[in-house]
């Protein structure tokens, strides 16, 4: 069966892989790497969206419905495992609704050249994520160099400096993007601390 072998490699090669079954809510995907493979069942040892492991579950082979190897996801992940440390969220900080803070924030950050999390309005209850970096500022707006979940340019938005309402540096998920966007570009994958 098609489906052992490709479980049988993940396990020997310690590969992640990805899957989804029966018993998951909508679209849930459970990413990990494969420790236990009996007949009938597989223990994975489950990676949250940073690579860090979350523990063990236990699954019956016939509830999986689809096997992901190789994709772009699991492959930024791998990158990701591989650099926990530089994602520790514990020099992540936070300027919340204090304007000149935040001007000078983002200042900061045009030299560094390194992703941050802005926190927008939009007219709706919570805030909008904006994930890059500062390309250039004037009193009243500023120019993101967006960067995407795989680490790659997403394009450019300009944003009113008004209606930023947060500015989150070294964040796990911008420290992320950050390692992928190094790694997609052939530069070394390190992460400066602030």
């Amino acid at each position: 069966m098609l489906k052992c072998k490709i479980l049988n490699e993940a396990f020997s090669r310690h590969k992640l892989i990805a899957f989804r079954t029966e018993k998951e809510e909508w679209g849930e995907t459970i990413i990990g790497h494969v420790v236990g493979l009996e007949v009938g069942k597989i223990t994975i040892n489950e990676i949250d969206e940073y690579g860090i492991p979350i523990g063990f579950t236990t699954f019956k082979t016939d509830d999986i419905l689809d096997i992901m190897i190789e994709d772009k996801t699991i492959r930024c992940l791998e990158i990701l495992e591989k650099n926990q440390q530089l994602l520790s969220p514990e020099k992540s900080s936070t300027v919340w609704g204090i304007e000149e803070d935040i001007k000078n924030s983002l200042i900061d950050s045009i030299t560094e050249r390194k992703p941050i999390i802005l926190f927008v309005k939009d007219g709706n209850t919570d805030d909008t994520n904006i994930i890059g970096f500062v390309k250039e500022m004037d009193d009243d707006c500023v120019l993101i160099e967006l960067i995407d979940r795989y680490g790659e340019y997403d394009g450019r938005i300009l944003i009113p400096i008004d209606t930023i309402t947060g500015v989150r540096l070294d964040g796990q998920e911008s420290n992320a993007r950050w390692l992928l966007y190094q790694s997609r570009y052939n530069r070394d994958v390190s992460c400066p601390n602030r």
